[in-house]
């Protein structure tokens, strides 16, 4: 091999180091907090249930002013989901989000929506806008999301479901869509509640 052919080689191999290693780098750096903005086959992760973990004790109040305890909703299955009036893919999946609710409603299933840093007034028109039926807690401060630490704090929309007995079982750190969400809950529905 020429000494021109051996130097293009190893500039062709340099390159494809370089390159694996800022994959890699960047990666690392975002770590999983910003995997909502990179695409994969599904939004939802799903958890088996020897691996989940039990749901922060979550109250707080209501956009309507209203007092709230996720601890009165044990016994059901639970979607929590981060949004807030100034998120564009938090609009677009609003339809799918009270579909799956309107269709899932009936097996005792429960959603709940977080509004994260945002105006109260802004967030009621958001509600109203989407005709969502299902409450939602108020967070301006954002602090809400801070104790979930399956999702991104930093990124919105999030989706986290709650199995029967209060433990995460699922997450969207995205935009989900009803086709994904209603299978992943209508799946939970039908597993045992754990004893003891």
């Amino acid at each position: 091999m020429s000494t021109r052919r051996r130097v293009a080689a190893c500039t062709i191999v340099a390159a494809s180091l370089l390159a694996a290693w800022y994959v890699r780098h960047t990666a690392a750096a975002n770590g999983p907090e910003d995997s909502a903005a990179r695409p994969s086959a599904t939004a939802v992760i799903q958890f088996s249930p020897a691996d989940r973990q039990a749901a922060p004790a979550l109250t707080g109040q209501l956009l309507d002013t209203s007092a709230f305890r996720l601890a009165d909703w044990r016994g059901s299955v639970v979607v929590v989901n981060f949004w807030a009036s100034w998120c564009p893919p938090c609009g677009d999946e609003a339809p799918d989000l009270q579909a799956v609710a309107d269709a899932t409603a009936g097996l005792g299933v429960r959603l709940l929506g977080v509004d994260v840093n945002d105006d109260r007034d802004a967030a009621r028109k958001f509600v109203d806008s989407y005709h969502l039926s299902y409450p939602s807690l108020f967070d301006p401060s954002g602090e809400i999301p801070l104790i979930f630490p399956a999702i991104s704090p930093r990124t919105l929309p999030n989706t986290v479901v709650l199995d029967q007995d209060g433990r995460v079982a699922a997450v969207a750190r995205r935009k989900v869509t009803r086709t994904e969400l209603e299978a992943t809950v209508r799946s939970l529905t039908v597993e045992p509640v754990a004893t003891g």
